[in-house]
């Protein structure tokens, strides 16, 4: 029977407690170097922007392999504390390195591959985060809105964090400040759970001719998979679009994206809050749908702004929907993983890393041929697409709920 974590005693809670803390860490320390890479490289180095998405590119193919790699080993049950501790060792090296040296190579060299190592940790935390929620009967549902609002904690607190320690100490002071938080980070990841935890060998499954099931061969988990790919095009569409068109299209104030960020993150919080009741309620597919719904009255709302005001209503309708889809989207593609808790979860940060790629090479081109209105209306189409995705899932749900 599960049961939240107010119902288990003080040393049952402790494990479960320490891999929400260990993930808000790890989680700050990520979110403050990889946004401050871009301005880092330009600012500092002098490079050109080309070389911005030379180095965003070699770090997501990392990443992306990374989680492949390491969700396979949690499925076949080897010890997760080794690939936890590992990944979180990555941000010490890269940190480290910049706090001694600094070049473009270098970053290619030894910091691209340090960043997507600790980003690996994270996907593989979601994964120890249910496989442990397994192992004390948790809530699951609860459980995971939970560490997914840690990472967003994080992502809330470590760009704005790292840009004002620029602003007043300097690029190196932010790689120093990345450092502690990444030696932090290991240390809460040295004590989350038994280094010889490990989560059920998960059998090989077979087709019915008798031969070993394939990586593709799971074909509604893919689908859930494109599902949040999708989500994500039209989610970074619309955000990394917004800084420019309030400032250069709808004339608002230079304040206005860091307020419109700020209202983003607490209508995400309240959302992700509010994901579990509204699961619990209506269910995870009715959940995602109503996400939809939010995304296309938020991207109006945004596409139409003229004021503060209007502004405003925009960014928490934002923050909400994307909210709404955090809390629910993990639980959702782990649904489908017929055991393979490793391999969904991964499959979903890669689904999040290819959206992010994908979206930010399309608003460069869209808002060259038209504008960053523009692009808030091309992320309300794909997020029509991500609906009729979702819909397409829904014969897959009773195999999944087995």
């Amino acid at each position: 029977m599960t049961h939240a974590l107010s119902d288990m005693s003080a040393a049952e809670r402790r494990p479960a407690q320490l891999i929400l803390i260990s993930l808000f860490v790890c989680s700050l320390g990520n979110s403050s170097i990889i946004p401050f890479m871009s301005y880092f490289i330009v600012d500092q180095l002098g490079m050109k922007p080309w070389n911005i998405s030379l180095y965003s590119v070699i770090t997501s193919i990392f990443i992306m392999i990374g989680n492949r790699l390491f969700g396979e080993m949690v499925d076949r049950g080897r010890p997760i504390f080794p690939l936890v501790f590992g990944a979180s060792l990555g941000l010490v090296v890269a940190s480290g390195v910049l706090c001694v040296m600094q070049s473009y190579w270098l970053l290619l060299v030894i910091v691209s591959p340090g960043i997507a190592l600790a980003s690996t940790g994270i996907s593989t935390m979601f994964s120890l985060g249910r496989l442990y929620g397994e192992h004390l009967g948790l809530d699951l549902t609860r459980y995971n809105a939970r560490t997914r609002m840690m990472t967003s904690f994080g992502w809330m607190f470590g760009p704005a964090a790292s840009y004002l320690i620029a602003a007043h100490f300097g690029n190196l002071a932010v790689f120093r400040f990345v450092f502690i938080l990444s030696l932090i980070g290991s240390a809460t990841s040295f004590f989350t759970v038994s280094h010889d935890f490990r989560g059920p060998r998960r059998h090989i499954a077979l087709r019915e001719d008798g031969s070993r099931e394939g990586w593709f061969d799971n074909k509604p988990l893919w689908l859930a998979a494109f599902v949040c790919f999708l989500f994500n095009i039209a989610h970074v569409l619309c955000s990394a679009a917004l800084p420019l068109f309030y400032t250069e299209e709808a004339h608002l104030p230079v304040y206005a994206p860091g307020l419109s960020l700020t209202l983003k993150c607490t209508g995400e919080v309240i959302a992700i809050l509010a994901s579990p009741m509204v699961m619990a309620r209506i269910g995870r597919r009715n959940a995602l749908y109503l996400s939809t719904g939010l995304g296309l009255v938020a991207f109006a709302v945004l596409h139409e702004t003229n004021s503060m005001a209007h502004m405003v209503v925009g960014a928490l309708l934002e923050g909400l929907y994307f909210g709404q889809f955090a809390g629910v989207a993990v639980t959702f593609i782990q649904g489908f993983a017929k055991g393979r808790v490793g391999r969904a979860t991964s499959l979903y940060m890669n689904s999040l890393f290819l959206g992010s790629l994908a979206a930010n090479t399309g608003i460069g081109i869209i808002a060259s041929l038209v504008d960053f209105r523009a692009a808030i209306a091309v992320a309300g189409g794909v997020m029509i697409l991500a609906a009729a995705a979702l819909y397409a899932t829904r014969h897959a749900d009773a195999e999944a709920d087995a």
